[in-house]
Parts: C-alpha cells; sequence; structure tokens
C-alpha cells in the first residue's frame, strides 16, 4: 500500500493506523498497549511528526475547555 493510500485510510477509517503488526487496527493495537503513548508513537501510527500531534492535542484541549465554559453558563 502506497504511503499517500495510507494516509487517506487513517483520516478516513475509525480504526485503521499505521501499525502492521496489529493488521493496522487501532482497537488491537490498544489491546495490547500497556501505557500511554508518546507523541513520537503516536505520530507513527498515524503517519504524522510528532509535533502535529502535540499541536492537535493542544487544540482538543482549548475546545474542551471553551466548550466546559459555556456550559457552565
Amino acid at each position: 500500500m502506497e504511503k499517500a493510500d495510507m494516509e487517506k485510510k487513517i483520516r478516513e477509517e475509525i480504526d485503521f493506523i499505521h501499525a502492521p503488526k496489529h493488521q493496522n487496527s487501532l482497537n488491537k493495537f490498544l489491546a495490547k498497549a500497556e501505557n500511554p503513548c508518546e507523541n513520537g508513537l503516536i505520530g507513527r501510527l498515524l503517519l504524522i511528526p510528532a509535533e502535529e500531534v502535540e499541536a492537535i492535542y493542544q487544540e482538543s484541549i482549548i475546545k474542551l475547555r471553551e466548550e466546559m465554559i459555556e456550559d457552565e453558563e
């Protein structure tokens, strides 16, 4: 499978990650994972740089905080 095809599947399929050892399944990977994943590993699974993983995480935290404030009002 070409990298472009794999990147498309990662974006479009909920359970797809780059983890051939786990049949490219997020659920199978998580069933075996014992520890929280570092940004570098998450990046490798999603075929994105670790810095992008961190940026997505930070954006998510901001969004969650905004929604919590809205819920309190």
